[in-house]
């Protein structure tokens, strides 16, 4: 029997955020003190702490507006190249609330470091927030050169986490005939096996129904098949994310929600999440969604086995967490609007630049959202072809083989362990 062959691309959901211009005059000013900063004009391109890709664009556009994903209490450092032909510019950082530009919240002075410009501070926001910045200098937009940009965070919190698994509408199983509950346990047997080497630690998994949240009323019949797209015009199911305590153990709230489905309403998608989501606890952007079935054409629906639901739920949380692609896809690539992030910039994770030449249904896929973050949404794609490739086996290929499938390399499960530490769970 051949077997099936899989592909992870990235699809852009443009959100409010996206090309927004920022048209309400020159200034902005900080609180009472009468202080001015330059505020960002057009801006659409973002920087997530501890992504290691090139971020071309993003740096081009720091100048006049690079959007900063930033937890609450976390701690961040800024920096690129000294530019010998400038003097230090000033970087200004502004909230971004409900799509429009708020306050300026930091305006922040260099330090030269190793030849480096260097800006620190730390996020006191009492939520995961956007931020997006200017460089200013001498009162005019900085035009010197930003090159080998970096954007690190660090933080308290712990590498430990839980998982609640969420059954939308009907279970229908897999076609191995595993039950539910078999399923929970060979996902955490599964998710620990892979985290656990990296000091990452999966406590337990929780299983439910959505048709428990009566404060959902009778929005998930377990007698129907949930078909995310179809069922709701929110492919997240964002209101199942943040699953209250009342309702289950201790602890369950902040745990990771993998929300199942029958099947996603677009061919060939098995599942997605959105990267370097880190929204532990509910809200947008707040779910991995993974689908029990699929379609390949608009007349045959087929049906996953336990094992590559299991792997397709460890390398969307991955994604959840802030793990890219070993490889970029054409579909990832046009998706950040960034042609310089060809791979993940982790070095013990190969490259193969025949993925490029990929194509799948996915290419042109898109999800409406309500989303006000940022969001690059993931989905993992059921593809028919493969290739050989170095890192054809790492779990965050964008075609796997489901036999195949390694373990996490230790730069991918360093950074996976510094991303649970920023992000409050």
């Amino acid at each position: 029997m051949a077997q099936k062959k899989k592909k992870v691309v990235f699809w852009h959901l443009i959100c409010a955020l996206a090309l927004l211009l920022f048209g309400c005059g020159e200034f902005g000013t900080v609180g009472s003190d009468g202080s001015s900063a330059l505020t960002p004009r057009t801006s659409r391109f973002y920087l997530y702490g501890n992504d290691l890709v090139p971020h071309d664009s993003a740096s081009s556009y720091l100048a006049t507006g690079t959007f900063l994903q930033v937890f609450p209490n976390a701690s961040y450092t800024l920096s690129f190249d000294v530019d010998s032909s400038q003097s230090a510019p000033t970087l200004n950082l502004f909230r971004v609330v409900n799509s429009r530009l708020g306050s300026l919240t930091r305006k922040l002075s260099a330090k030269e470091e190793n030849g480096r410009w260097v800006y620190e501070f730390i996020c006191e926001e009492e939520e995961l927030m956007n931020w997006i910045t200017t460089l200013e200098d001498d009162g005019a937009y900085y035009s010197g050169k930003v090159q080998n940009l970096r954007f690190e965070a660090s933080g308290n919190n712990s590498t430990h986490f839980s998982l609640n698994l969420i059954v939308a509408g009907s279970y229908g199983g897999t076609s191995d005939s595993v039950s539910i509950d078999s399923l929970a346990r060979l996902m955490l047997k599964g998710f620990r096996e892979n985290f656990s080497s990296g000091g990452i630690y999966v406590d337990t998994i929780f299983v439910h129904r959505a048709s428990e949240r009566t404060d959902l009323s009778t929005s998930y019949p377990d007698n129907e098949p949930w078909l995310a797209g179809k069922s709701s015009s929110d492919y997240f199911l964002s209101e199942l994310g943040g699953w209250p305590d009342s309702l289950g153990e201790e602890g369950i709230y902040n745990a990771l929600d993998i929300v199942l489905v029958h099947r996603i309403e677009m061919s060939s998608v098995l599942g997605y999440a959105v990267l370097f989501s880190g929204n532990f606890g509910g809200g947008t952007n707040s779910t991995v969604v993974l689908g029990t079935h699929y379609m390949v054409d608009s007349r045959t629906e087929y049906s996953q086995e336990a094992s590559e639901l299991v792997n397709t739920a460890i390398h969307e949380s991955a994604h959840f967490l802030g793990l890219r692609h070993t490889t970029a896809t054409v579909s990832d690539l046009t998706a950040q609007g960034d042609y310089s992030n060809v791979e993940d910039g982790i070095e013990d994770t190969p490259y193969c630049g025949r993925v490029l030449s990929m194509k799948t249904s996915a290419d042109t896929a898109s999800v409406s959202t309500e989303s006000s973050l940022p969001a690059m949404a993931i989905p993992r794609v059921f593809l028919r072809s493969s290739m050989s490739c170095p890192d054809a086996s790492n779990p965050m290929f964008p075609t796997t083989t489901i036999e195949e499938v390694g373990s996490f390399t230790e730069g991918q499960l360093s950074l996976l362990a510094k991303m649970l530490q920023v992000f409050p769970h």
